[in-house]
């Protein structure tokens, strides 16, 4: 199984993308378990299974200004298009503004991780996208029960070294070598293509590059954030 903390990808994509080089460089979430099950299938030498993907997220809420609808779209491209489980966690800016670190996606991971961990037969290798060191108990925990376990990270460079020292230097923490995200960039490039799409709204065709479920042509992504502005300007 593969469990991705989806915040901390999201924190890492834009060095991933100035690492590429092209403006242009999209992540292919649908490639991503698909290269570390071909890792996987190199370092036992036999095939592999991927059982599951879980994508832990957040969404914001009472945040000034702020729209969920992409946020929505995202994870539902997750869920459909790449066949992700996702678990979504509201992330309260009011809580922040009181000086309160929520951490419940952590927390959501780790649950999932060690549920599943705790079922004979559900899993052999947990493999964990994150960079966080707070993940290591679990992953002790986990090899305790039996399990092995894979880091999928991003070496980083010039300073920025998303993934933590100790993650990548403690040798009881992992059973087989690291997926380094940044040596696979070609692989993890998505590759958009135009088509004919109907809008959901005013039933107009526009060309476009959106994959999601739901699409609003140009004019009526205009007149939505128009209609935003002049509420928040009321409420204000």
């Amino acid at each position: 199984m593969l469990f991705i903390d989806g915040s901390w990808l999201y924190h890492v994509r834009p060095f991933l993308m100035n690492l590429d080089g092209r403006p242009e460089f999209e992540l292919d979430y649908k490639a991503l378990p698909l290269l570390v099950k071909g890792h996987l299938m190199q370092q036992t030498e036999g095939p592999v299974d991927l059982v599951r993907t879980y994508y832990f997220g957040m969404t914001a809420v009472n945040k000034p200004g702020h729209d969920n609808v992409r946020e929505r779209q995202f994870y539902e491209m997750l869920n459909k298009r790449c066949q992700y489980h996702t678990e979504v966690y509201e992330f309260d800016f009011r809580s922040r503004e009181n000086g309160r670190r929520e951490n419940c996606l952590e927390v959501g991971l780790t649950s999932m991780a060690m549920l599943h961990a705790m079922q004979p037969g559900t899993f052999d290798v947990a493999c964990i996208l994150a960079g966080d060191n707070d993940y290591q108990p679990m992953l002790r925990q986990i090899r305790a029960l039996g399990k092995r376990t894979q880091l999928v990270a991003v070496k980083g460079d010039n300073g920025f070294y998303p993934t933590h020292p100790r993650m990548l230097e403690d040798s009881n923490l992992f059973d087989f070598p690291p997926v380094f995200l940044d040596e696979h960039l070609d692989r993890l490039q998505y590759h958009r293509s135009e088509s004919l799409r109907t809008c959901d709204s005013c039933g107009k065709e526009e060309l476009t590059t959106f994959t999601s479920d739901w699409f609003y042509c140009r004019s009526c992504r205009e007149e939505y954030r128009s209609m935003k502005s002049r509420q928040q300007a009321q409420e204000s």
